[in-house]
């Protein structure tokens, strides 16, 4: 897969009439330089090295696929991911590869249960970002303890790059704290951000709609406009649902963690996949399209004073607020 992304991001370049950074692009695709170059010099051609058809690579780890193929919500994605995770130096085959190994070797995985695709909803770039929750992610590390958070998700509609941020709490302004987070990531502002979940800026009270003042008055500061949408819909759900697939990964890492720092390198590593796989849509990598994102992003401005114009929150930001839970449930 990180061949086929390779190409398609040199293809992306040569279409824009760009060279590109060759010791860049060897760091994100753990490749050599040299490699790249190669790549760049054959316009398109790829070497054939047996990788497609070499489903045996994975027969000394039988067991433990079988083992993680039972967990709930494992995809067969999520199991290869953790394997390459895993056994960084064993040079495992491609998936298709790994797909051939589970037909037959009859290991099979459940249903994901996902929610079906919604319409296709384009947006020019620097536009619009869709943002939600995946909500009350449970994982027990490798002594059986449990920890419990959420994960933050941001999405750019032309890009589809994917910004994923854990917090411990939904509090009304933890969507703050993740949204200058995402900015500072993006390295700029997108002029519209849309969600459905209300409750990230609305709350009720005495029967009574009322705005979330700190995430308006935030927006206002940095320059954008928030946009509640309607629920389910493909304006608020259409790129940024494809999220919850690529952190059902998360579901391989049952049982094979020890603490939050590992939740963390795990989650930058899935959203770092998610980046660098082609999009069925675009049919390029979010990580290239968003080269050309960048460029349309208003500019961040003074990140200190936006600091100032979050207050406490500021604070918040640098700090996960998450703690373990005991197997009971119980902070």
């Amino acid at each position: 897969m990180a061949e086929k992304n390779l190409i398609g991001e040199l293809d992306m370049y040569r279409e824009a009439g760009i060279k590109p950074n060759f010791s860049d692009m060897a760091k994100r695709y753990g490749k050599d330089r040299h490699t790249v170059a190669a790549y760049w010099r054959a316009e398109g051609g790829r070497p054939r090295d047996g990788r497609a058809d070499r489903a045996g690579s994975f027969d000394a780890h039988i067991e433990e696929v079988a083992a993680k193929a039972q967990l709930p919500g494992v995809t067969k994605k999520g199991i290869r991911e953790w394997l390459l995770h895993r056994y960084p130096g064993e040079d495992l085959a491609g998936y298709n590869a790994f797909t051939q190994f589970m037909r037959k070797n009859g290991i099979a995985v459940g249903a994901s249960g996902g929610p079906e695709p919604h319409p296709r909803f384009e947006t020019p770039p620097g536009l619009q970002p869709q943002f939600d929750w995946k909500e009350s992610v449970r994982m027990a590390n490798r002594d059986g303890e449990l920890f419990e958070s959420n994960v933050f998700a941001a999405t750019p509609g032309h890009s589809r790059r994917h910004i994923f941020i854990r917090s411990g709490t939904r509090t009304t302004d933890d969507p703050v704290r993740c949204m200058y987070a995402t900015i500072a990531r993006l390295g700029g502002v997108p002029r519209e951000w849309v969600t459905d979940n209300m409750s990230a800026l609305v709350t009720v009270k005495g029967g009574r709609r009322l705005k979330v003042q700190r995430a308006y008055e935030f927006a206002k500061a940095a320059g954008f406009e928030l946009k509640p949408c309607r629920p389910r819909s493909p304006q608020a759900k259409g790129k940024v649902e494809s999220s919850n697939r690529f952190l059902s990964r998360l579901a391989a890492y049952q049982g094979d963690f020890d603490g939050w720092d590992d939740i963390d390198e795990i989650v930058a590593r899935i959203e770092d996949a998610g980046n660098s796989e082609p999009n069925e849509t675009t049919g390029l990598p979010p990580s290239a399209l968003f080269m050309e994102e960048k460029d349309a992003l208003l500019p961040v401005g003074n990140l200190r004073a936006l600091e100032e114009a979050m207050g406490d929150v500021a604070r918040v930001a640098r700090v996960p607020a998450t703690m373990p839970v005991s197997a009971h449930g119980e902070p």
